[in-house]
Parts: C-alpha cells; structure tokens; sequence
C-alpha cells in the first residue's frame, strides 16, 4: 500500500464543540429553629393543670328493685392535669405536638341515702395537635391549626357504674391553649421578617463560587423562582424552607463577575420538598494520560511483532484514533501509517474509560506486509484494547470534596452555606481538542442557613 493510499484513509482532525455545562437546579434557603428552645416554651406557656370541673345531678345509678325503676342522682368533681412535657415532631409538613394528660374524678349521690354511695376513677389519656406552617403571598406566615387536635382514646372515665366523658371539661381549655400558642408564634415568625431573610438569600445565590483551585473550576446560579417547601425536623432543629429553583453554570478558567441579583419574585406555589441541588463537575483526561497507556502497549508488543516507531492521538467526529507508524526499525524515521478508531465508553460503576471496540480502519488484503502483519495480529488488537483505559474516580472524588468545602462558607446578614454534594453520574462525554472531558452531574443539597 502507498503512503498517500494511507493518508486518504487518516480520519480528519474533528474534536468536539464545547458543550455549555449548566443546568436546572434548586437551593434550599432555611431558617432554623431549635425544637429544645420551642418546647421550653411551651412548657413555660402551657399549665400544668389544665382544668377542673364540678357537676351536679346527673343521673348515676339506676337499678330495678322490687318492680321498681330506682334513680340516683349524683354530683361530681375532677381534674386534668398535664402530667410531662410536650414533644414536637415534623411530619409531611405538619408540626405535631402529643401531650400526656391525667384525669381523676369522684362522685357521691345526691339524696339522704344515695349520699351513701360513693366513688372514685382516674387515667391517663394522650392527645394529639397539628398545625400547617402556611406561607402567604405577602410572605406573612399562618400558622394553620384547622385540623384541631385528637385523642389517643376517647377521654371517659368509669366512676359509679357509669362512665364520664371528660371532653366537654378539658377541650375547651386545649383550644383556649393551642390559640395561646398560635398567636404567639405568629409574634414570634413576624419578628423574624421572613421576607428580609428571603430576599438575603435571593441575593446570596448569584454569586459565583470557585469550588476547584486545580484546574480553576467555578460556580454561577442564576435563580429564577421562588416557593415555600414547609417544615421538617433534622435531629434537633426545625427547618422552615424555601426553595430558589434557576440554572447553575460551570465553568473552567477564570471565573465571571457575580450576576446582578434581580428583585425578589412573587412567591410561588407550594411544593412539597426543597429539590435537588445539580451542578455540572467538568472531568478532563489528558491525551497525554492516553498516549501513555498506547506506549506502554507498545512496549510490551516490543520484539513480539512489526516495528512501531511512532503514534499519534486525536479526536475525530466523536471517535478518539490513534494513529500507528510501521517502519522497518524502532527507529526507522520512516514508515507507513495505520489508524485505529474507537468510541469511548464511560462505565458509572467503575468510574472508568474504555474503548471496547477499537478497530483498524484499513484493509489487511490491500496492505503492505508490516502493516498487514498488525492488522493480522489480534493480540496486539486485544492487548491495546485492554491498556487502552482510564479512571477517573480520584478526581471525581476530588472535585466534590472541594466543592463541598468551598461551597460550605459563611456569608453575610447572618447567613451560612452548606455544600453537601453526594453522588455524579454521567451527563455527557466529549472529545475536545485538549482531552476528553468527561461532564458528570453532580447532586445533592446547598443550604443557605439562617440561625442556630
């Protein structure tokens, strides 16, 4: 075969245009309340007693004797009291609150006989509050107690052979108790501004982060809506949440200027759970790193087969080639050139690169016989195919470790971030001019924190 029949058959530099790494992605904007210091407050609000009745001429006694219907009246007299503390919890954006009660009650007949009959009874029961944090258009915050409250069993207690429904005695205290409580964190929530804090954080999500000193890797959000993601508890905090949803971008180099931050949006419509945090983590394998895998192919292959004397890699239209020159002698100066093509492969599991189907593009037929001995030799072929591939789970781990680092930072107005990005998956792969980058997505949370 001729050199110029072998140079028709030389793909043609073709590397890929750098694809735009950005993406849709959500921060959650928190203000964090400590449950110790909230059920501190409601020990301090709430009584322990809660209330005590008193009730005459209820009918408690009723036997037959001798034919005859026999009547006794009674009056009665009790207490409910709160017997420990009151324990919160979060759940489906619900705060709930249980609170442990006690009744006694005792009753005596009414009458010259029937003050002869006598009793006493006493429990424990367990009821059960929940409110709804509401976030209002105008950013005041509601405190939606709508669903009441609940027993655990109904609150009756036995006494005289008939049993005394405590509800009607102690609800109304429970009520009078839970809108206490309401009115008082409403005071305490208006206090806090929300909006303020709201546009705070607005604010501090454009600006643009570097989260790689080596290569310069950095960070820019643009958010473009905002909606209220309610309440949950972690450990012992209460989170009230928003959720800034918009685009992150990023990128290699030297890092933009911050973007101008645009007004405070309206607020959206609810959503359920604060969303995902998602950047692009931009993973570049120099050609170098696999020139060194074709060298070391090579030189196992050395003395076993047709003089190499030289290689070359490039990028060509998605394919990475490699370029093989056969001479007469390792150092031959001269020689034909034959070239392998390969799609790379990208393996999630391994964190690995591959080219499994790396394959001459010549005809061994229509060769010349150094190069017909290559294209013949499919253990070179396989031995190339197996060397033929990279990892890259140092530097993923790497590039998160320092995102997490760098995107966990104290801002102002008493704000912190917190970066806990905590798994990449493949987004795309590219073959660039200066290596094969490898765009992982990158996912978990970004908190910007105000309070404990």
């Amino acid at each position: 075969m001729s050199l110029s029949a072998l140079a028709a058959d030389k793909p043609p530099l073709s590397p890929d245009i750098l694809a735009p790494t950005s993406t849709s992605s959500k921060i959650s904007a928190i203000i964090e309340f400590g449950l110790a210091a909230i059920d501190s407050a409601l020990e301090r609000k709430i009584p322990r007693r809660l209330a005590t009745f008193e009730d005459d001429g209820r009918s408690c006694w009723n036997r037959r004797i001798l034919g005859r219907d026999v009547n006794i009246d009674c009056s009665y007299e009790g207490t409910i009291d709160r017997t420990g503390p009151i324990s919160l919890r979060t759940e489906a954006g619900k705060l709930n609150a249980s609170m442990p009660l006690f009744g006694s009650v005792e009753g005596q007949g009414i009458g010259r006989f029937a003050r002869l009959l006598h009793g006493e009874g006493e429990g424990a029961m367990m009821v059960y509050a929940s409110a709804r944090p509401r976030l209002r258009p105008d950013w005041s915050v509601l405190l939606d107690m709508s669903e009441g409250f609940r027993w655990q069993e109904p609150p009756t207690l036995q006494i005289l052979g008939f049993r005394i429904n405590l509800s009607r005695y102690v609800e109304p205290k429970i009520r009078a108790q839970l809108s206490r409580v309401q009115g008082d964190v409403a005071k305490n929530i208006a206090a806090l501004n929300i909006k303020a804090k709201a546009t705070s954080a607005w604010q501090h999500a454009f600006a643009t982060v570097p989260i790689v000193d080596q290569p310069a890797i950095w960070l820019q959000t643009t958010p473009q809506s905002v909606a209220f993601s309610g309440v949950r508890a972690e450990g012992k905090v209460l989170e009230g949440s928003l959720e800034i949803a918009g685009r992150t971008v990023t990128g290699i180099g030297t890092p933009p200027p911050d973007n101008a931050p645009t007004p405070l949006p309206a607020l959206g419509s609810e959503v359920s759970d604060p969303g995902r945090f998602e950047i692009i983590v931009p993973v570049t394998i120099d050609y170098a790193a696999i020139k060194q895998k074709v060298q070391d192919a090579i030189a196992a292959n050395a003395g076993g087969g047709p003089n190499i004397n030289g290689f070359d890699i490039y990028p060509s239209a998605g394919k990475l080639v490699v370029g093989l020159r056969v001479g007469a002698s390792s150092t031959d100066a001269a020689g034909e050139w034959i070239y392998l093509t390969a799609t790379p492969k990208v393996d999630d599991a391994t964190q690995m690169v591959a080219f499994p189907d790396l394959a001459f593009q010549a005809d061994a037929a229509a060769a010349s016989s150094d190069i017909a001995a290559i294209l013949g030799n499919s253990a070179f072929l396989q031995q190339l195919r197996q060397r033929l591939s990279v990892g890259y789970q140092a530097e993923r781990d790497r590039f998160i470790a320092s995102a997490n680092a760098k995107l966990t930072r104290p801002l102002a107005d008493g704000f912190r971030s917190e970066g806990q990005l905590q798994s990449a998956g493949l987004a795309n792969l590219q073959l660039l001019s200066d290596g094969l980058r490898i765009n992982l997505r990158a996912n978990g949370r970004l908190k910007l924190l105000y309070g404990l």
